[in-house]
């Protein structure tokens, strides 16, 4: 959450890290599957569907992945 791209785009956009992320997901096609059991949290993981992220910000979040080098886990950019 702290890497200076997702940080630069949240700080243009006036949202949160994680805000970012759960958009590009969404943008993506994903499902991103959120949990918190923070009431402050829960509103910020629902407030994504005011914004949307530009084809540059898109780009640079996509660059920031490292492929299955880079993966702790199944990795659901990496399509077989």
């Amino acid at each position: 959450m702290d890497d200076p791209i997702i940080v630069d785009i949240a700080q243009k956009l006036n949202k949160e890290p994680a805000q970012v992320l759960l958009r590009w997901s969404l943008q993506r096609g994903f499902v991103p599957l959120v949990r918190s059991s923070n009431p402050t949290r829960i509103k910020s993981n629902a407030a994504v569907f005011d914004f949307e992220l530009d084809e540059d910000d898109v780009n640079r979040l996509n660059g920031l992945d490292q492929g299955a080098e880079g993966a702790i886990s199944w990795n659901p950019v990496d399509v077989e």
